[in-house]
């Protein structure tokens, strides 16, 4: 059944000041579904090698396995009832209010037709807040979420108005006309007109990963973001000075293992990403069975193996990345965040005087120990909560601990955004 209550627009789109979002459902053409299993089904997978028969993608030894990605394949090319279903997971995804808009970037004239999933609410009080995918991932992460937010709420107690777009150049929101190369300034205004778009005078950013920098940027630099909450955090070379001789517990030192291992063994990815967007797009977008490879890899490794992601999951979130066209447009973000080898990432904007949050996920390999938290953000930091699992994609593998984190603060900085 459709979330069709949770639809109704605020007062303030129905005026005429601000451009109407106009309904959207998801469908992809009955072709382009029965053309994906037979290219699955057609794909030749490399013979056995020493590496690809010891391969571990859990830790990241030698990357993805040839076991998991023939398994993968039956699934993924298998039309039966017992095989992978698309339309079933269409359907699940259109249950939630899903919407287009396009909006106009005030620095530069660039016109975005951005997607996004939304959960109104009818209360005059709800507080607006954003939800930002990185990759691998899309806005599909976060549905588990809405589903808990859909039973747990009507639209008249719903206290939230919970926006999910694509984020700019991901999945279903692209750009009018390319005329030049996304950056992260431009796509946090993107966002940042969107939530302007909306009506909303004020509002929280939510993300993690590419997400988590978009929201850095948004609180840091637009008066309308209020506060932020993130999931994901680098330090800046500064800032790791600033925390080296303070105390963490044996889990945040685990925790920081974790993220020098990823960052020594396995961040190659993102720098070939980063350096060679052109030749890792077109190689990938030649056969689904090499994008699952490539991207099946970070969803096992990135995630809390001690209950492991679903296939299912995988496939869904892989499948609608091939749909949707959309792996080659989602190279803008390595470009911006990692366009030299062995470079850290560029300083984005930091606000110190708004409320900031953060959930530790133990499984998460850009960890911030409380300790860490409480020295860059001093009084900013309004809320810190660590959990005993999870991972990278906290919210599609943790929906309920990670949606009672954003309960909390949201209660906790609602007077900044609302009044």
């Amino acid at each position: 059944m459709a979330l069709a209550s949770f639809s109704t627009l605020p007062h303030v789109l129905t005026t005429g000041i601000h451009p109407v979002p106009v309904p959207y459902t998801l469908h992809v053409p009955p072709n382009d579904l029965q053309h994906l299993p037979s290219l699955a089904r057609a794909a030749n997978i490399g013979i056995p090698t020493w590496y690809n028969t010891h391969a571990d993608p859990t830790n990241g030894t030698y990357g993805i396995s040839l076991d998991w990605l023939l398994d993968a394949q039956q699934t993924w090319a298998d039309t039966s009832h017992s095989g992978f279903n698309w339309r079933a997971h269409e359907a699940h995804y259109n249950r939630i209010p899903q919407y287009k808009i396009n909006i106009t970037t005030p620095s530069d004239g660039q016109i975005f037709e951005l997607h996004f999933a939304a959960l109104f609410s009818t209360r005059p009080d709800a507080v607006p807040a954003i939800f930002m995918h990185g990759w691998p991932g899309a806005w599909l992460e976060f549905v588990p979420m809405l589903d808990l937010l859909a039973g747990k709420y009507t639209a008249d107690t719903l206290p939230y108005h919970v926006i999910v777009p694509s984020i700019p150049d991901f999945g279903l929101s692209s750009r009018v006309r390319v005329e030049k190369e996304l950056t992260l300034p431009v796509a946090a205004e993107a966002m940042n007109e969107l939530m302007r778009a909306l009506g909303f005078g004020g509002y929280v950013a939510q993300g993690g990963d590419v997400g988590y920098a978009l929201a850095q940027y948004m609180c840091g630099v637009f008066e309308e973001c209020k506060a932020f909450h993130v999931n994901f955090f680098f330090m800046t070379a500064a800032q790791a000075a600033a925390v080296a001789n303070v105390t963490i517990t044996p889990a945040e030192q685990a925790q920081l293992a974790l993220s020098a291992a990823w960052a020594s063994t396995g961040s190659a990815y993102s720098y070939e990403q980063g350096t060679r967007p052109s030749t890792i797009a077109l190689a990938l977008e030649s056969s689904p069975i090499a994008m699952l490879a490539w991207m099946g890899e970070k969803f096992i490794q990135w995630s809390d193996n001690s209950q492991p992601l679903a296939l299912d999951a995988i496939l869904s979130i892989v499948s609608f990345y091939w749909h949707t066209k959309s792996f080659g447009r989602s190279m803008w973000s390595y470009r911006a965040l990692t366009p030299v080898i062995g470079q850290g990432l560029p300083p984005i904007p930091l606000a110190l005087t708004k409320p900031f949050g953060f959930s530790s996920f133990p499984h998460e390999m850009a960890a911030l120990p409380r300790g860490y938290a409480e020295v860059i953000f001093g009084k900013s930091l309004v809320f810190y909560r660590a959990h005993d699992f999870g991972g990278h994609f906290a919210a599609l593998q943790s929906p309920g601990p990670f949606l009672a984190d954003i309960e909390e603060f949201l209660a906790i900085v609602k007077r900044k955004v609302v009044g």
